[in-house]
């Protein structure tokens, strides 16, 4: 007999738990399904309409930490496998410290995953025969060791050795091309979308780095036909990797730049999240949070839509029971539990916030982002503006600037022209001064 399931606090509103996850939407997830997709038309409608008409696409996608770059490509895919196209929920990292040889390695990997994925029965296939004893060896090369493999490719690779990890290089583009002539030959599918993720995650040398890797594999990894790349990242990050090089330029098309959501597609967003997450379908939800807060918060957060329902998520469940009931309209009937106003969610959410920060960081740093705060938190500051600010020399901003960065209080604006780097506060730092 299956255990009863455990109450939870959001149970007084009518949810079976808190709507406020910040996770990606995934198709077919129970729980976070693209059905909970708000917004973005627009993009979806013209990313799919370019991909469909070509062979092959790279496309770049950029925005701001926490703007739904990640999601939109996730109901992008959602569309595209409805299309006859083969694609997975998976994206492909780049990493600090990557080779040519390890970012063509996971790519390869990737695309032989997607096959696997959608179609099991293509696995006895001479290509993806080929395929797998290459990505069985990089994969479990470790330490620079040497590695021996033979695959047998049948008609097609004519078989592959591999006694190095840079011989990957030599056999592996025969291979995804041997792949992708298979997805649109014998499987007959429209083509195979790879999702490049993780640039927002690299310092400033490592997306250099990253331009570098895609200049030097734009012919061996980029140009198969079939093959469709959505590279996502900070628009600094997506224009740094797509323009340093003109290689790497001429074969992208321009960077598809997201605006945040407006308010009142955060409020149908929150609405459909009620709705989806009830509890007893038959009764309505009440509102966690009053509208009002969150257009307040919506703007502390300045478009980081995960950075507002992280702090919906950490504020709300210690309001709960809370919150003063509001004067209700003659005749009205006031909710059982009422909405979590702005006082009580800011007091909360200071109180957290600045408890984690003194954890977080040294005295020192703390000191700093209260400076910054009782100057004016809404100010975008170069390193000059800080050196003034905190009585430092540059090389000690940029210290700070990092450490800061890193913990999520700071966050640096797209760069304009030739202009010196901006930074802001994130929306978490500022709530630590108060909303």
């Amino acid at each position: 007999m299956p255990l009863p399931q455990l109450p939870t606090v959001w149970n007084v509103y009518n949810l079976r738990g808190s709507p406020f996850f910040q996770d990606t939407l995934i198709q077919g997830h129970e729980r976070r399904s693209l059905d909970l997709f708000v917004g973005r038309r627009k993009e979806l409608t013209d990313l799919r309409q370019y991909l469909h008409g070509r062979d092959s696409s790279r496309q770049a996608i950029g925005g701001a930490p926490g703007v739904g770059k990640t999601t939109l490509v996730q109901m992008l895919k959602g569309q595209l496998l409805a299309d006859g196209y083969l694609t997975t929920d998976s994206l492909v990292p780049f990493v600090t410290g990557d080779t040519p040889e390890s970012l063509f390695g996971r790519v390869l990997g990737a695309v032989y995953d997607t096959i696997l994925a959608n179609r099991p029965m293509a696995g006895d296939h001479p290509a993806m025969q080929a395929a797998q004893q290459m990505v069985r060896a990089t994969r479990l090369a470790t330490g620079g060791a040497g590695i021996s493999v033979m695959g047998v490719g049948g008609n097609l690779s004519k078989g592959v050795t591999l006694s190095s990890p840079k011989d990957l290089l030599i056999d592996g583009p025969r291979v995804l091309r041997d792949l992708m002539n298979m997805v649109r030959a014998t499987d007959e599918a429209r083509g195979l979308l790879l999702h490049l993720n993780n640039l927002e995650s690299l310092s400033g040398r490592d997306v250099l780095r990253a331009a570098d890797l895609l200049q030097s594999l734009r012919d061996p990894m980029l140009l198969h036909e079939g093959l469709h790349i959505m590279l996502v990242g900070t628009t600094d990050a997506v224009h740094a990797v797509v323009n340093t090089h003109a290689q790497v330029r001429s074969v992208f098309r321009a960077p598809v730049l997201l605006h945040p959501l407006q308010r009142d597609e955060v409020h149908a967003l929150l609405q459909v999240r009620y709705e989806q997450w009830k509890l007893q379908p038959q009764q309505p939800v009440s509102a966690p949070v009053h509208p009002s807060a969150i257009d307040r918060l919506l703007d502390v957060f300045q478009g980081d839509l995960r950075g507002l329902l992280k702090a919906l998520d950490d504020g709300v469940e210690e309001c709960i029971g809370l919150a003063a009931a509001p004067s209700a309209a003659a005749g009205a009937v006031s909710p059982a539990v009422p909405p979590v106003g702005l006082a009580e969610l800011s007091r909360a959410l200071q109180t957290r916030y600045a408890a984690i920060m003194h954890g977080e960081l040294d005295d020192v740093r703390a000191r700093q982002i209260h400076q910054w705060i009782d100057s004016d938190p809404s100010a975008s500051r170069n390193q000059k503006d800080l050196m003034a600010l905190w009585d430092l020399s540059q090389g000690t901003v940029s210290t700070a600037l990092a450490q800061l960065q890193e913990h999520g209080y700071i966050v640096a604006r797209p760069r304009q022209g030739r202009q010196p780097i901006a930074y802001a506060l994130t929306g978490k730092a500022r709530l630590i001064g108060g909303v």
